[in-house]
């Protein structure tokens, strides 16, 4: 077992495949195979359950729904621009601008 970056954390150990109902008894058998009473360390069992957006902190699973359907509205949009109207090829003359006549003054047509 590697070393867990936070202190506390979970390992999940098996899943419950079956639907349980309110009541019932689960019978589950523990074994020490990793001994934690070295640096005062706990075990503890935790049932739990999980949603399709995720564990107990449903917050990740939003946020990635959110950022993907925005990535692919927007990619959406720019898909659309571009066959409504795509770009044209512009002559070099068009990119010249008045403060730039001084550096490139063949944007004016000072040079034959």
């Amino acid at each position: 077992m590697r070393t867990a970056a936070l202190p506390t954390f979970r390992k999940l150990y098996g899943k419950i495949e079956v639907d349980l109902n309110a009541g019932e008894q689960i019978h589950v058998t523990l074994k020490n195979n990793y001994n934690t009473y070295s640096f005062n360390g706990k075990k503890k069992l935790v049932l739990s359950t999980t949603s399709w957006l995720g564990g107990k902190n449903e917050f990740l699973g939003i946020a990635y729904l959110t950022v993907g359907g925005l990535c692919f509205v927007l990619a959406m949009a720019f898909t659309v621009v571009y066959f409504i109207k795509p770009s044209v090829e512009l002559e070099p003359n068009l990119f010249c601008i008045s403060y730039k006549a001084i550096v490139f003054p063949d944007c004016l047509g000072l040079i034959p």
